[in-house]
């Protein structure tokens, strides 16, 4: 009774009337307490199904975790779980700090967390599962994922081996063998093509729209191919979304676009810039955005794509153009999607994007409460394409059979302490999708990686399994054991800080810059004698960053964009704080040195900033503008009259007052510190 008064309750927050088909039969399952692997199209309300699911558990007095492959998607999910729940229970985000416990994260009734977080979780404490009882895997699919695939499998794989009651409730848009899925996992399933919003499939080549359902609609093609597609639902009050391959192709087009759009945009509030340290898109997203188009990509900042996501939600933007990233994000449904690009660029040349990937894009379309029907478009160049052979999705398959992703899980395994000995960690590997398939060479695989684990001295075999003191640190700290080898390996070297970005930019982890054929000076150093070019470029644009150079500067000299920058920040910011805990354990000499690099590539600082960076609201920005007017020093802030302050450029009156009794408050923890040290 409980739950159906807050289901009730929860619905009219929502504003949801009546539930569809598949939510009821979904829902009715779950109530009997049963695992569920849900495949239904995007916008079908598997998100209620989950809300619902999360909703049961909490009225039983149990916890509940909804974990997601993506960061903008567990944001997402926790701004909305926190306005329908928020004000009787309490909603934590999980998403960083991989070696942290899980103990802050049992005080809360929902957990949001992305894959990597929780498998950490499993790897510190994994008895946490045991105060669960419900866990949501939103893209189920990503376990074909090559990324992030293994580190769901995992996380699904303990579950099953720790046998607890926890119920499962799996979601996807798209999955083919789910009836498989569902058995591996010991589930029900709910498959459904119910969509509210009915969705149109067509294909426009030569001029001529033709749709799966027979109808055919001359639209005559212009300079941009598909300017008269996009005017065409812009007339009736839709909105376009367009996925091309290419960064360049979605700024390019926008931009072509803007002629079209503008007919059909309202002016609205536009800011100066969008973000603090203000870069070449900011000019760039605002224009377009006069004109009622926008682009989408990795490239941009956080604040930017937030910025672009919004005003397309609002209607404000009217035509988006993105790369297919947006696909496997954020919710952004429009009345038509056209998916320009059927091909990407690949090491091999030119390929055909995966049926899987297209479905996802087209499912994008047709908004609930806005439209009556969505438009799929999908542009050939190459004449009729036929519609079944275009869609035809694969089996979702394992991707724990590569041989890095084994060897990073089964350390994690044996630090858990879950197996102490060969045969229990086979017995848990023989519980995976992997062995479910009939992956027929998993005793081989288990004992070879046992054996390197072993011979790089990361596990013992002597009188059980377990990890030694340096394997534990490097499981803890969520690290390929290659890149936990390599740190150990570089501290018999000289120490330079360019020499710690290029070892942390020459692991795995590290998504590197391109070199192409880019000829670089070697520098003087035993480390870069057989030089990786990619990893040297992007060790030279971290150096940059810590030494304070303009973010536009660093966009024009390596060719990316800023969310190139702050992405690989935020990767070299984990794995110098991991390098430099390695270097204490060790005790390397080069420890503190590691340490502070780490904390000035986290901020983009020079050592002198890294008093002031402390500050919430001081970024690298303001921070070296407050240090050239002569406030150093935490104490100077203190001690300073926030209405000089407020006059210094990019402060104001506002910042002012919150930096002053910051620093207030930071002194007085400080000296409460050194008394206690006392």
């Amino acid at each position: 009774m409980e739950f159906e008064k807050k289901f009730r309750e929860m619905l009219e927050r929502m504003g949801v009337e009546k539930l569809y088909p598949p939510q009821k039969e979904s829902i009715e399952k779950i109530m009997q307490g049963r695992s569920l692997v849900v495949s239904i199209p995007t916008a079908s309300g598997k998100t209620l199904i989950a809300y619902a699911a999360i909703l049961r558990a909490l009225s039983l007095n149990m916890r509940a975790i909804y974990v997601v492959p993506l960061r903008a998607l567990a944001v997402e999910k926790y701004d909305e779980l926190q306005d329908l729940l928020g004000d009787e229970y309490k909603i934590m985000l999980s998403m960083g700090d991989y070696d942290s416990p899980a103990k802050e994260l049992k005080e809360a009734d929902v957990v949001v967390a992305v894959y990597e977080k929780i498998d950490s979780i499993l790897r510190h404490d994994p008895d946490y599962l045991y105060s669960v009882g419900v866990m949501v895997v939103d893209e189920i699919h990503m376990l074909q994922d090559v990324e992030r695939g293994p580190t769901l499998e995992m996380v699904l794989t303990r579950m099953k081996f720790i046998k607890n009651s926890l119920q499962l409730v799996a979601l996807s848009a798209t999955i083919k063998n789910y009836r498989e899925i569902a058995e591996w996992l010991d589930a029900d399933f709910v498959y459904s093509e119910f969509r509210p919003v009915p969705l149109r499939i067509g294909i426009y080549h030569d001029g001529m729209l033709e749709f799966q359902d027979g109808d055919m609609e001359f639209v005559k093609e212009d300079k941009l191919r598909i300017g008269n597609l996009v005017r065409r639902s812009l007339e009736n009050g839709g909105q376009v979304l367009i996925f091309v391959n290419r960064r360049s192709y979605a700024e390019s087009l926008a931009e072509k676009l803007r002629d079209i759009t503008m007919d059909y945009t309202e002016e609205f509030e536009l800011p100066r810039s969008i973000d603090e340290e203000k870069n070449i898109y900011d000019d760039k997203i605002i224009e377009n955005a006069r004109h009622g188009v926008c682009f989408h990509h990795a490239g941009l900042s956080n604040a930017q794509r937030r910025f672009v996501e919004t005003k397309f939600k609002e209607r404000k933007i009217k035509c988006l153009v993105a790369t297919p990233t947006l696909a496997a994000g954020v919710n952004l449904p429009a009345r038509t999607v056209i998916v320009r690009d059927i091909t990407r660029y690949s090491e091999e040349g030119s390929v055909p994007i995966p049926a899987f990937e297209i479905k996802q894009m087209l499912g994008r379309a047709g908004r609930p409460r806005y439209d009556v029907y969505g438009e799929g478009i999908v542009v050939s160049r190459k004449g009729y394409v036929d519609f079944d052979e275009l869609l035809e999705i694969d089996d979702i398959t394992s991707r724990l059979d590569n041989m890095n992703a084994f060897r990073i899980h089964m350390l994690g395994i044996i630090a858990s302490e879950i197996v102490d000995d060969e045969e229990g960690l086979l017995k848990f590997f023989e519980n995976t999708f992997l062995y479910h398939r009939g992956y027929a060479d998993l005793k081989y695989l288990v004992k070879d990686t046992l054996s390197f684990l072993e011979d790089e001295e990361l596990v013992t075999t002597f009188r059980k399994l377990r990890t030694t003191k340096f394997g534990k640190m490097v499981s803890d700290l969520y690290l390929d054991p290659l890149t936990g080898i390599s740190f150990r390996n570089s501290f018999s070297l000289p120490y330079s800080d360019l020499y710690a970005l290029y070892v942390i930019s020459s692991s795995s982890e590290m998504i590197p810059l391109s070199s192409r054929d880019e000829d670089f000076p070697v520098p003087d150093h035993p480390g870069f004698q057989e030089m990786d070019g990619d990893a040297y470029k992007t060790a030279l644009m971290l150096s940059d960053w810590a030494d304070e150079e303009d973010i536009n500067d660093i966009i024009t000299k390596y060719g990316i964009g800023p969310g190139d920058v702050h992405m690989r920040v935020e990767i070299a910011d984990w794995l110098l704080y991991s390098y430099s805990r390695i270097a204490y354990m060790l005790n390397s000499p080069h420890a503190p040195k590691i340490e502070i690099l780490w904390k000035r590539v986290k901020y983009g600082v020079r050592p002198e900033l890294l008093d002031l960076i402390e500050l919430r609201g001081v970024g690298r920005v303001r921070a070296r503008r407050l240090y050239n007017f002569g406030y150093r020093t935490i104490e100077d802030i203190a001690n300073a009259d926030p209405e000089k302050i407020a006059k210094i450029p990019g402060i104001g009156e506002k910042i002012s007052l919150s930096i002053v009794e910051e620093a207030n408050l930071l002194r007085s923890r400080k000296k409460i510190f050194k008394y206690r040290m006392l």
